[in-house]
């Protein structure tokens, strides 16, 4: 008795979809689709050292500090 190798239709039409939309983005179709462009703008004033950055958590620290 031999026994049949089925493919499942399923399988099938995921790998078809999914290699030409691979192909698709390959070749430009979907150039934009599947990028993202982070835009971001940072002035002077925002950016924060690392001196500050300690300092400012020292300064909190003592403030939560209770007198003895």
């Amino acid at each position: 008795m031999e026994t049949s190798r089925h493919i499942s239709f399923a399988i099938l039409t995921f790998t078809v979809v999914a290699a030409g939309v691979s192909l698709l983005e390959h070749t430009g179709f979907f150039a934009g689709a599947f990028r993202t462009e982070i835009l971001a703008r940072v002035d002077a004033g925002d950016v924060v050292s690392v001196g500050q950055a300690v300092t400012a958590q020292n300064t909190s620290a003592s403030d939560k500090a209770s007198p003895r």
